[in-house]
């Protein structure tokens, strides 16, 4: 029964303080007949292009739901819950054996899809203040963190613009997206507005409302609102992006590492957010420490790399390494991500080195 009741007075709650508009007004483009136009909601992306650009294994987690959110689109739009989300949304939506058929009959906010992608398919920590429930637009919003936001880093804003990473969330008072490939300006979101057909000077033309809107894979069109990877606003100068956020699981990834090593052996590491953090070694309970950053490099994306060094352990077995991407004193395996590259342990010559 208190479960119940917990459930709504979060749902009561988010009715009152989440919108996710994303309007835009604009005249009408007094065009010939002829000229071409785009349709910012079907667009094509380049998901191979991502997957090998992203080496982070919970951002290529982010584009597998993503797809796969596509792929459900195609069959049936979800849509914009047009009348506002249900009291028993939230309750009914972790019941719910097919969530997509779920949102499909209910309908979906903006946040409440970030909670299905992030929370629901990649089972990421996520709200840390109320668990099991989506994070509000407005607090998404706000350029300061708060107790809901512990799981997430703050993105800088550059001369009024973000440049965000794939799997990073942008918001504005009253909607919230996420980037699905930075450079095109594309996200994917829960709307209750979308332009459908928009001229190549920018003018929208025509636009799906309430519940003909609701999830889309999105593209930025318009100069103002994005360029060169650089995010300023959605469709109007009335909806520029005011906060940035990056789910720390994104934050953190091992980029390379040696196929083979011998145990106590010292071996490289290089990857993302990764000096002084620490490392689970397979078959091996307590983890280990990296060193300090030793040098760093660059990635194809132009992100920095550190490189570090770490003992590996005389009881490590093969498998995949864990990075902890937790800010807590005291490490733990649920709060990591898993390399996807195998490191083998060859424990012939660590006993032979024995002998």
């Amino acid at each position: 029964m208190l479960k119940h009741k917990s459930f709504f007075f979060i749902s009561l709650y988010s009715i009152l303080c989440t919108s996710c508009v994303s309007t835009y007004k604009s005249k009408k483009n007094q065009a010939s007949k002829n000229q071409n136009y785009v349709n910012p909601t079907k667009i094509q992306v380049d998901w191979k292009n991502l997957y090998e650009e992203n080496q982070s294994s919970q951002i290529r987690s982010f584009l597998t739901y993503s797809k796969e959110t596509k792929s459900e689109l195609t069959q049936d739009d979800i849509p914009y819950a047009v009348d506002g989300i249900q009291a028993s949304w939230n309750y009914k939506y972790a019941k719910a054996k097919d969530k997509y058929d779920f949102m499909r009959k209910y309908g979906v906010d903006c946040t409440r899809f970030l909670w299905h992608l992030y929370s629901e398919k990649m089972k990421l920590p996520f709200n840390s203040s109320q668990k099991n429930a989506p994070i509000l637009s407005h607090t998404f919003a706000k350029n300061k963190k708060t107790k809901e936001l512990k799981y997430f880093v703050p993105i800088k804003k550059e001369n009024g613009s973000f440049i965000p990473r794939t799997g990073d969330i942008l918001a504005f008072p009253g909607h919230a997206l996420a980037v699905l490939d930075p450079k095109k300006c594309i996200a994917i979101q829960s709307a209750s507005w979308v332009c459908r057909k928009m001229s190549y000077h920018g003018y929208c033309l025509d636009a799906a409302k309430g519940k003909d809107a609701g999830v889309t894979i999105y593209k930025l069109m318009n100069r103002g609102d994005c360029e060169n990877g650089k995010w300023k606003q959605l469709d109007s100068p009335k909806n520029k992006f005011t906060a940035g956020w990056r789910h720390k699981s994104m934050n953190t990834w091992i980029e390379d590492l040696p196929k083979e090593a011998s145990p106590q052996s010292t071996i490289k590491l290089i990857g993302y957010n990764i000096a002084n953090r620490y490392i689970y070694f397979p078959g091996v309970t307590h983890p280990q420490k990296t060193s300090h950053l030793l040098a760093s490099t660059k990635d194809s994306l132009g992100n920095k790399l550190d490189i570090v060094k770490i003992k590996v352990p005389s009881n490590a077995r093969t498998g995949s390494l864990k990075i902890y991407w937790g800010n807590h004193h005291k490490p733990d395996q649920l709060h990591t991500v898993s390399t996807e590259q195998i490191l083998k342990i060859d424990h012939s010559k660590y006993i032979s080195s024995n002998h």
